[in-house]
């Protein structure tokens, strides 16, 4: 298999690791704060990823000379991604969370990848535009579906309802979440190439943590929660943090270290389906017609989208012909 394909495998691996989450918050959330949920997938990832560094490295002083070299090559773009991946885009999903409904909010929150094929469309990167804004705007509408869908299952207001009152102040920071997800794939896109996936994403979720830190205390009510929660809930904590937060944004970081950002963003879109299935599977939610269609949705949208998307370089010097 070439490097490509495995890009694209790491990719779609990586939606299952985000879509995981949804199920897992879902029940964590009755004894933790959001903010708590956010602070332990950053802590837990990063963590966990410095000592699979120092394992694979063989050796405490080999694996910190790693994490420091990465940390001193490009110390910003760590930060950066960080702050954009979990306290910018956590802060302002949780906060348009208060103005609107779930279903609202996660589809909005969603539309990132619609952004960056408009504007590869517009910036000439794009092989097909039509096929790829097309394919993205299926894509969107599938996710709209299947968020739809779930909350119809779950018997809440009709779906023109939730979005003929719509707060605009929440619809504002939802649609700003997207924004800013769909500027730190690029951001991501910048970075990675040529770096330690792992050991850069442990940078990037330390810190995070760190800076989150001082909302936890202000906006949560601090860390006691660790010793109070039960021990199933700190398993899923420890899952959202591992499986959720670690296992995808590595695997997400590497695609992006081998792949055009049109090529691999429409891939999240993969993300809403999959926290369904998990849902049915798991937490015995109710399959209705309306998922079904708009997963079929989001994977047509998805293959229409990829074969619009700006063409995958065969050399990284060809890479560098194209972004000039």
């Amino acid at each position: 298999m070439g490097r490509e394909r495995w890009a694209f495998l790491a990719a779609a691996l990586s939606s299952l690791g985000w879509a995981s989450m949804y199920p897992a918050a879902k029940v964590a959330l009755a004894e933790v704060e959001p903010l708590h949920i956010v602070w332990v997938r950053a802590a837990v990832a990063g963590l966990a990823l410095a000592l699979i560094t120092i394992v694979s490295k063989r050796g405490l002083r080999r694996g910190w000379a790693q994490l420091r070299a990465e940390g001193g090559t490009r110390p910003w773009g760590w930060l950066l991604l960080g702050l954009m991946n979990f306290v910018g885009t956590s802060l302002l999903v949780l906060s348009a969370q208060r103005f609107l409904p779930a279903s609202v909010n996660g589809l909005l929150n969603n539309t990132s990848p619609l952004w960056l094929a408009l504007a590869a469309a517009l910036l000439g990167r794009a092989v097909h535009p039509s096929r790829l804004l097309t394919g993205s705007l299926i894509a969107l509408v599938g996710v709209g579906l299947v968020v739809i869908g779930a909350d119809t299952a779950a018997g809440s207001a009709p779906w023109w309802q939730a979005f003929a009152t719509a707060d605009l102040r929440g619809v504002g920071l939802s649609l700003a979440g997207s924004v800013l997800i769909a500027i730190a794939t690029i951001v991501a896109r910048r970075v990675m190439p040529g770096r330690d996936a792992i050991a850069a994403t442990s940078l990037a979720c330390l810190w995070a943590a760190l800076v989150l830190i001082p909302l936890v205390f202000v906006f949560a009510g601090g860390f006691a929660f660790l010793g109070s929660v039960s021990p199933g809930t700190l398993l899923l904590l420890l899952h959202m943090g591992l499986s959720s937060t670690a296992f995808n944004f590595s695997l997400w970081f590497y695609a992006l270290s081998v792949l055009p950002v049109t090529r691999v963003a429409n891939l999240q879109y993969l993300i809403a389906p999959l926290g369904v299935a998990l849902s049915v599977i798991f937490l015995r939610e109710p399959l209705t017609l309306t998922l079904v269609v708009g997963g079929t949705a989001i994977v047509a949208g998805i293959i229409i989208a990829q074969r619009g998307a700006e063409p995958v370089p065969a050399r990284i010097g060809q890479e560098r012909r194209l972004k000039r």
